[in-house]
């Protein structure tokens, strides 16, 4: 019981900016939650182990099965990315790229959809510490001028000394996580469009190199027939 009322009289020394401060760190927290579960959960896959089993199947010309191990991982972004690129794999080298940039430029907004609201967040919440840090020292810079007796003007004074001290102190105690966890969700972000890039490419010249195979494969059956 003695922590609440810690809390709560740290929030009433604080003043009114208190509370949305508050707000933004609940909002924030929220976000960076939501932004979590989805990237590690949903949109993550192990990508090194996920290329090696498409690649068995695309060099043993089992298209069909590669595109049902990309839909069995639907919620992830890279089988989600490369299954663009191998329904279009009886097509050109062009083809194939365009279709998976397609799917990239779909996949992305999903990947950073309301991260971008963390660093603004983290920005207004230290701005209304700022704002509360100079309230409060108007306050105290008043409270000299006041004609009230000494007693009266060092409980104003201390008032005003609480207002702008909390303040500043909670609007960094909400910046600063936030900013943190922001960090590692881009970074997460980061991981995972740097895997798009990297087996997008991987898969164009996995296609590209099966298609030579085959037209050779063809070339050579008919010339054993003529």
């Amino acid at each position: 019981m003695s922590v609440l009322s810690e809390i709560g009289a740290f929030f009433r020394d604080g003043g009114a900016l208190m509370f949305p401060i508050a707000f933004l760190g609940v909002v924030a927290a929220g976000i960076a939650v939501e932004r979590w579960v989805k990237i590690q959960f949903h949109y993550s896959i192990n990508s090194r182990a996920f290329m090696a089993k498409l690649k068995k199947y695309i060099l043993s010309d089992n298209i069909d099965r590669a595109i049902s191990l990309c839909n069995s991982r639907a919620e992830a972004l890279l089988p989600r990315v490369l299954k663009s690129g191998l329904t279009r794999a009886k097509d050109g080298a062009l083809d194939i790229q365009n279709a998976i940039d397609e799917a990239t430029l779909e996949a992305l907004p999903k990947l950073e959809a309301r991260s971008l609201y963390l660093p603004t967040l983290a920005n207004l919440s230290t701005l209304l510490g700022l704002m509360g840090t100079i309230a409060g020292l108007v306050v105290a810079f008043k409270s000299g001028d006041s004609g009230v007796d000494a007693v009266q003007r060092q409980q104003y004074l201390q008032s005003a000394i609480a207002v702008a001290m909390h303040t500043t102190l909670f609007g960094l105690m909400v910046a600063v996580p936030t900013l943190f966890v922001h960090t590692i969700v881009q970074s997460k972000i980061n991981s995972i469009i740097s895997d798009i890039d990297q087996y997008s490419v991987k898969l164009v010249n996995l296609l590209s190199a099966a298609q030579k195979v085959g037209r050779s494969g063809v070339e050579d059956d008919e010339a054993i027939n003529e």
